[in-house]
């Protein structure tokens, strides 16, 4: 019976982050970045990182209508969930500020300068938005995600190999984001028309 239950949540977990919303959040971000950086227009990367606030706007708006407000934990387990994506996002700043302290302080030839220079967006991409893609993926068992983190460190390692400028794997990965959110979002949408009632019993 445990077996059938667990299996059963499992099927509209994922169902509930099938509305591509998540998707469509980080690619924004991660977009944003992108155009930041060919434009230098500070704007475009606030846009980006505001539009994490729409997470919740587009769940309120969009998955609870249909699905209902679901708990598929207990408090204390989201809690400490909640805690751990913290955690994470504490730990890629950290990473962040460290790699650009050491990269700073260490005297190199003018070739590694130069390797530095030319591969700098490839740990920057990984720590800013691999990572926490591979936190999404991990925790939130969201196995799409094991592809954005992918494209966050290999697009710009093979955008730097090849010599094009550092924003096209950037933007590139955002528009990846973007379009399978866009994707999933209409394909959800289809599958789970509102019906007037919208659902509000927490199931937990």
């Amino acid at each position: 019976m445990n077996k059938n239950i667990n299996s059963l949540t499992r099927k509209v977990y994922l169902s509930y982050h099938q509305d591509g919303i998540l998707d469509l959040v980080a690619g924004t971000v991660v977009f944003g970045f992108g155009l930041n950086m060919l434009t230098g227009n500070i704007v475009f990367l606030m846009v980006g990182w505001m539009a994490m606030l729409l997470y919740f706007l587009g769940k309120q708006r969009i998955t609870i209508p249909r699905f209902g407000y679901v708990r598929f934990e207990s408090e204390e387990k989201t809690f400490s969930k909640g805690l751990a994506s913290v955690g994470v996002g504490v730990l890629v700043l950290f990473l962040f500020f460290a790699f650009k302290l050491f990269v700073d302080k260490q005297p190199s030839s003018p070739e590694m300068e130069a390797l530095v220079q030319r591969y700098h967006m490839v740990p920057l991409s990984g720590m800013l938005f691999g990572l926490p893609a591979l936190g999404a993926a991990i925790f939130l068992g969201l196995k799409r995600f094991y592809l954005y983190a992918l494209l966050a460190a290999g697009l710009p390692a093979l955008g730097a190999w090849i010599g094009i400028d550092t924003y096209i794997p950037i933007v590139t990965t955002g528009l990846v984001m973007l379009v399978i959110g866009i994707v999933l979002l209409t394909n959800f949408l289809k599958k789970y028309p509102l019906n007037g009632e919208a659902g509000n019993n927490a199931v937990g």
